[in-house]
């Protein structure tokens, strides 16, 4: 067969490939069963059901027809045009069959269920399939070769009114064209009550005509499956399985035609079950489209925070810069100024107590902008972990203020969000400037550790300490560190006494600053 050159493929089959192949075999079995025991069937009287799988067939196929409209028109596809075009001509030829039956066009026989046939009807019926079958071809090969189309809407309406047009004059010239099927007649109408309709047998032309159509399908589904393997659609997938059941339905057709009202044959049922495939197609394809949907949300989402992640280590690169080039450089400048002021000689002494004071404060305010200036820079290197910035930080204010300072880290501190680390250390600053203003100590020691899944900083020193319950309303540094605490989700205590020094402890939860695994990159 020509499909299962393409297919058949030892180690190759990919999962459309092996699901088209199963197809295949599954239909082609089914076939012969009907043809080689009579007991199955190829036409069936079910008065009723012809009503049923009609009206199926019109209102999937064009909701099929909407949603491959509504596809081009969003990623203009040429292959949709045409698929949609292709399946509104099959919703209006399942249209007019149905209207042949519910309007009774034809001459009825209420008590067989049956109508008198005329050609019409099966004529129209394979019109369609053929128009369909050769759009569906056109689509995929058009979109195959890239080639781009134009007049969409003549594309899309224009074999729609060639139809209506056939159905508008088929009663006029259908006796003229040969018949696609043999009909009965009724020769003894006295008897009818005993009559049993012979059902319809095909003819030459018929034939001909059905398998040209299910060639044609078969070709639709090759070239839509070619389609599928460039695009990944996941709707072409549907639709190459779905067109195998159309190919063998026309092949069913060719050699069991259905002409009368309540006669179904299985190649209506196979058209059937091609709307069916279609119907779980369009589901499956919402699904895949809902789930793509969050995952580009999801990387949205992602995108956005490393913008503003990279915008902020992009504040924090020219905030550092300007302190370091602008008000370190003033306040050097400043220094320098105040010890050429005390050097002179006939200076007098309060003038000279008043140079030392504004020494001390150029100094701490160098101090100052030189722990904001590391700060900053340590803060933009996404390497360095929330425990060796403490380490540095810690080792440099004993540096700078000639502490025994000590930083102790038990095990492995996991990594939180930069917001919420940043807090953590401006607690721990704010603590240390706290011991250097006002505690009077020799030894402070910053300890860090993991206790119940909450992250534990404890900044203790040996001090002169402090009743807390005495501590002026409206305290600016520890009222500071209470607010970093509560806007990262953690609780700050307080334990000092008079000549026992002070422990400030802080813990966060994990839950409200892990860092996700993106966020460790710039």
């Amino acid at each position: 067969m020509f499909l299962s050159r393409h297919l058949i493929r030892v180690g190759r089959l990919d999962r459309l490939d092996a699901v088209v192949a199963a197809t295949i075999v599954v239909l082609a079995t089914l076939s012969a069963a009907v043809v080689f025991l009579p007991m199955l069937g190829g036409q069936h009287v079910e008065a009723g059901l012809d009503v049923v799988l009609d009206t199926f067939a019109t209102v999937v196929t064009l909701g099929v027809a909407a949603v491959a409209w509504v596809r081009y028109r969003e990623i203009g596809a040429p292959v949709a045009l045409f698929q949609a075009s292709a399946f509104l001509v099959l919703a209006i030829a399942s249209g007019a069959s149905l209207l042949f039956i519910v309007g009774r066009l034809d001459v009825a026989l209420a008590d067989f269920g049956l109508n008198m046939p005329r050609e019409a009807q099966p004529q129209i019926t394979t019109a369609g399939h053929l128009m369909a079958a050769t759009l569906l071809v056109f689509g995929a090969a058009v979109s195959l070769k890239g080639i781009r189309v134009r007049h969409h809407w003549l594309i899309l309406l224009g074999p729609a009114v060639a139809l209506l047009a056939i159905i508008q004059f088929a009663s006029a010239w259908s006796p003229n064209v040969p018949p696609l099927s043999s009909v009965f007649i009724l020769s003894n109408l006295s008897t009818w009550q005993t009559f049993q309709p012979v059902p319809p047998s095909p003819t030459p032309l018929g034939v001909c005509l059905h398998l040209v159509g299910g060639g044609l399908f078969v070709l639709a589904a090759e070239l839509t499956r070619r389609h599928h393997r460039r695009t990944g659609a996941m709707g072409d997938g549907f639709l190459a399985v779905g067109l195998v059941f159309a190919a063998f339905g026309e092949f069913h057709t060719a050699f069991y035609p259905s002409t009368y009202g309540g006669l179904v044959s299985s190649g209506d049922i196979l058209t059937v079950a091609f709307a069916v495939v279609l119907l779980i197609g369009i589901e499956a394809e919402g699904r895949a489209t809902r789930a793509e949907l969050g995952r580009a949300n999801e990387t949205l989402g992602q995108l956005k925070d490393a913008d503003v992640r990279r915008a902020a280590l992009e504040e924090r690169t020219r905030l550092s810069r300007e302190l370091h080039d602008g008000l370190a450089q003033d306040l050097w400048l400043a220094k320098l100024k105040v010890g050429r002021l005390s050097a002179i000689r006939d200076l007098s002494a309060e003038a000279r107590a008043v140079c030392d004071d504004l020494a001390g404060a150029i100094d701490a305010g160098l101090a100052d902008a030189r722990q904001a200036v590391m700060s900053l820079r340590l803060g933009n290197e996404p390497a360095v972990s929330l425990s060796d910035l403490m380490a540095h930080y810690v080792d440099d204010f004993a540096d700078r203020f000639g502490l025994r300072a000590e930083f102790e880290c038990e095990g492995e501190l996991p990594r939180l969000t930069p917001r919420v680390e940043a807090e953590l250390l401006r607690i721990v600053q704010e603590s240390l400037n706290n011991v250097v203003r006002h505690a009077d100590a020799t030894v402070v020691r910053v300890r860090a550790c993991v206790v119940d899944s909450h992250l534990e900083l404890v900044v203790g020193d040996n001090g002169r300490g402090f009743e807390p319950s005495e501590v002026k309303e409206g305290s600016f540094g520890l009222a500071s560190m209470q607010e970093r605490a509560l806007i990262i989700g953690g609780e700050l205590t307080i334990d000092s006494r008079p000549q026992d020094g002070t422990r400030i402890r802080v813990s966060v939860p994990f839950g409200t600053g892990k860092r996700p695994a993106a966020a460790t990159r710039p």
